[in-house]
């Protein structure tokens, strides 16, 4: 039996298994299986496991490293350990550095190559446009091991940080890139603004929360 819930802050000793607990919860995810995985036309298999959980491993490595002294970074477990995790972007002014995302295409060279990795880098251009110009607190990821899912450790990811957007009258926006996840944000106060269709990959719901003051 699952002991009692957590959910904290990480610390540097966390981060490896942060790192884990979301290639393990991404490894089906369509926008990053657009991204990774090889070629239709090439050797081998789209989706051989241990290439793309791998690849995740090191995409999330990256993008924590991008991100240190900018994310808030949480995780949410039992006596068992950490299970799951979310990576939020706080509010920033438009003139204020965020996170180096520039490492995470280092992944997509070594996975398909520099010149597939541009062609799918442009494919998304349209997504990264919908990003909201005010500040806002940006749910980037956010994954729970398929074993512990459904025991609330998403949910209290999301509340740790909706609460404090209620507290300080601040929105929160996020891409659901697995569209099955738009229930849970809703019951989050989410709502869907625009849906965003990937040339040569999925359609991705983006969302909006107001704060509820």
């Amino acid at each position: 039996m699952a002991g009692e819930m957590f959910v904290r802050a990480t610390s540097d000793r966390d981060l490896p298994r942060v790192c884990a607990v979301l290639a393990e919860a991404f490894h089906d995810d369509p926008v990053l299986a657009f991204l990774l995985d090889e070629d239709s036309r090439g050797k081998g298999s789209r989706s051989r496991p241990a290439r793309r959980g791998a690849l995740l491993a090191a995409f999330f490595a990256n993008r924590i490293l991008g991100g240190r002294g900018i994310d808030h970074i949480l995780v949410a477990g039992d006596e068992a350990g950490v299970a799951a995790a979310a990576i939020w972007i706080p509010p920033r002014s438009f003139d204020e550095a965020g996170p180096d995302l520039t490492k995470m295409g280092i992944v997509n060279a070594i996975a398909i190559g520099e010149a597939v990795m541009e062609q799918r880098r442009k494919a998304l251009i349209p997504l990264f446009e919908t990003s909201p110009t005010t500040p806002n607190w940006y749910l980037q990821f956010l994954g729970t091991l398929p074993s512990s899912r459904g025991r609330g450790l998403a949910s209290a990811l999301i509340a740790e940080v909706t609460a404090r957007c209620d507290a300080e009258g601040i929105g929160a926006h996020l891409e659901s890139s697995n569209p099955t996840n738009v229930p849970l944000y809703e019951r989050h106060g989410f709502a869907v603004t625009a849906e965003v269709a990937i040339e040569g990959g999925p359609t991705v719901p983006v969302m909006w929360r107001e704060p509820d003051v």
